[in-house]
């Protein structure tokens, strides 16, 4: 899949568009196909190095909007649309920037 991935920190041109591997999903993830996401403020902070403990290459983003993939809890149908917003997502794992997403229940 392709996504948006923050190599380091530094300059915007540290983001750079990769060819990464599709999140593979886990019990009490839920694995989400993303079609929009917000840019924010706090993804400059972090690829300027400002959110401790971020480490990097990091496929930031800390929203998103998109259809449900899978959800092995069954709380989530298949293609139920669904929004993703804040906690740790884009900082300590990776975010929307990307066309596939996992996050927690």
């Amino acid at each position: 899949m392709k996504a948006a991935v923050t190599t380091a920190i530094g300059n915007p041109d540290v983001i750079q568009t990769q060819e990464v591997p599709k999140p593979t999903v886990k019990e009490g993830w839920v694995l989400i196909h993303v079609k929009a996401f917000g840019l924010n403020r706090s993804e400059l902070f972090t690829r300027k190095g400002d959110s401790p403990g971020v480490e990097f290459p990091r496929i930031q983003g800390i929203e998103c909007v998109g259809i449900v993939e899978e959800d092995p809890s069954g709380t989530y149908a298949s293609g139920q649309q669904v929004a993703a917003i804040m906690g740790d997502m884009g900082r300590f794992y990776d975010g929307g920037y990307a066309e596939y997403t996992l996050v927690p229940l």
